[in-house]
C-alpha cells in the first residue's frame, strides 16, 4: 500500500476532465442550484445527516477509531448531502498517529493516462488541497491514500460525486427562488405612515414645523402623546386635511399566501430528495415522527454509513464498523414478530435473524 507521504510528483491534469468541471458548474449556475444551499431544507438535511454519524460508535482499532472521531464523521455527513461527496487525506505524523484530513478541493486522474486499466479507481489519484489555518497544502495521492465517498454518482463520471440538489437540481431552483422571494419581501422597509398635510423635512427644528411631533412620537415608548387636529388642514382647509386625524397606516412586508405555501412545498420536496421526511421538521405527531425517523434512518443513514464503512475499512486496511442508536429499528414492533415466529416453531436464532434482532448491519 502506498501511504500519503509517498506521493507522486505534480503535474498538469489533462483538458478533458477541466472542460466537464467547467460545464458542470456552468450548467449548476445556469440552474441557479448555488441558491439551495442557504435554504433551511439543505440545512435540516445536511445538519441531520452529520449529527447521525457524529452519534455513531465506531467499531474498530484504537488507532483507527483515533482518526475517525466524530467530528470528522460530521463532516463528512454534511459534505454528502452539501457537495456531494467528501475526500480526505490520510495523514500520518511522525508520532505514527493517522489523521484524516478533510480536502476543500480535489481532482481525479489516472496514474498513466490512456492506459486500458485507467477505467479501475484503484490506478486513480487526486490533487487535493487541505487547509491550515494560515496555510494550505496541495498534493498528489494516490486512490489508496483517500478516503473518497459519495452521496451518487454516474457510470461517465464516477470520480465525481453528485448530491441531492445536483440530481434534482429543478426542485433546488424552486426551493431556492421561493425562499428568496420570502427573503426579498421580508427584506423590505417598514414603518409607520401618518397622513399630514405636508412633509416638514428632516426634523430640523429651525425649518421643520413637524419637529417637535417627530421627537415626542420617537420618545414615545407607548405612552400617549397628545397632538394638534389636522382637521383644518393647518389652516388650509378641510380640503387639505387628512381623511382622519392622524390615521396611521403600516408598511411591511406582506407576502402572498401562494408563496408561503409555495415554500413550504419546495421546503418538503428538498427533503424528499434529500431522503428526509417532511414529518420529522413539521408539526405532525408523535407518532408520525417516529415512523419518519425510522425510515430516514433504515433508508438513507444505514446505507450511507455502510458505503463509509466499507470505504474506511479498504484504505486503512482495518475492519471498521458504525454502529447506531437502536431506537429508530422498531424494537418493539421485531419483539413481536419475533415472538410470533417462536410460537409458531421457528427456531430462536432463526426468529431472532428474520425479526432483525441478530444481524449484524440492523444496527
Amino acid at each position: 500500500m502506498r501511504w500519503p507521504w509517498q506521493t507522486r510528483e505534480a503535474r498538469q491534469s489533462g483538458g478533458g476532465y477541466a472542460d466537464a468541471i467547467v460545464a458542470a458548474i456552468e450548467a449548476q449556475a445556469a440552474a441557479k442550484v448555488a441558491d439551495v444551499s442557504a435554504t433551511a431544507a439543505i440545512e435540516a438535511a445536511a445538519g441531520a445527516l452529520s449529527r447521525a454519524f457524529a452519534a455513531a460508535a465506531v467499531e474498530a482499532p484504537s488507532w483507527v477509531r483515533d482518526a475517525v472521531t466524530p467530528v470528522w464523521l460530521a463532516q463528512v455527513g454534511r459534505s454528502l448531502v452539501r457537495e456531494g461527496a467528501s475526500l480526505s487525506v490520510i495523514v500520518m505524523a511522525g508520532d505514527g498517529t493517522v489523521e484524516l484530513v478533510p480536502a476543500a478541493y480535489w481532482n481525479f486522474e489516472n496514474v498513466n493516462p490512456g492506459a486500458q486499466e485507467g477505467e479501475r479507481e484503484s490506478t486513480w489519484e487526486a490533487r487535493a488541497t487541505t487547509y491550515g489555518p494560515s496555510s494550505s497544502w496541495t498534493r498528489l495521492v494516490q486512490r489508496e491514500g483517500l478516503v473518497f465517498v459519495r452521496w451518487g454518482t454516474s457510470p461517465g463520471e464516477r470520480y465525481r460525486g453528485r448530491g441531492p440538489t445536483s440530481w434534482a437540481h429543478l426542485t433546488a431552483r424552486l426551493s431556492g427562488e421561493a425562499e428568496r422571494s420570502l427573503a426579498d419581501e421580508a427584506a423590505g422597509p417598514v414603518a409607520q405612515l401618518m397622513a399630514v398635510p405636508q412633509d416638514g423635512g428632516d426634523g430640523d427644528e429651525e425649518t421643520d414645523p413637524l419637529a417637535q411631533l417627530k421627537a415626542d412620537i420617537g420618545k414615545a415608548k407607548g405612552k400617549a402623546v397628545l397632538v394638534e387636529t389636522t382637521s383644518a388642514g393647518w389652516g388650509e382647509g378641510k380640503g387639505a386635511a387628512p381623511t382622519k386625524d392622524w390615521k396611521a397606516e403600516r408598511l411591511g412586508p406582506q407576502p402572498p399566501e401562494s408563496v408561503v405555501r409555495l415554500a413550504d412545498a419546495a421546503f418538503a420536496r428538498m427533503l424528499a430528495a434529500c431522503g428526509c421526511s417532511p414529518a420529522l421538521f413539521d408539526d405532525s405527531d408523535g407518532t408520525s415522527k417516529r415512523e419518519a425517523l425510522r425510515q430516514w434512518h433504515l433508508g438513507t443513514v444505514m446505507p450511507l454509513a455502510r458505503i463509509l464503512e466499507h470505504e474506511i475499512s479498504m484504505r486503512l486496511e482495518a475492519p471498521v464498523r458504525l454502529r447506531f442508536d437502536a431506537y429508530p429499528l422498531d424494537l418493539a414492533g421485531r419483539a413481536q414478530a419475533f415472538q410470533r415466529l417462536v410460537a409458531g416453531g421457528v427456531a430462536v436464532n432463526e426468529a431472532l435473524v428474520t425479526a432483525g434482532l441478530l444481524a449484524d448491519d440492523a444496527t
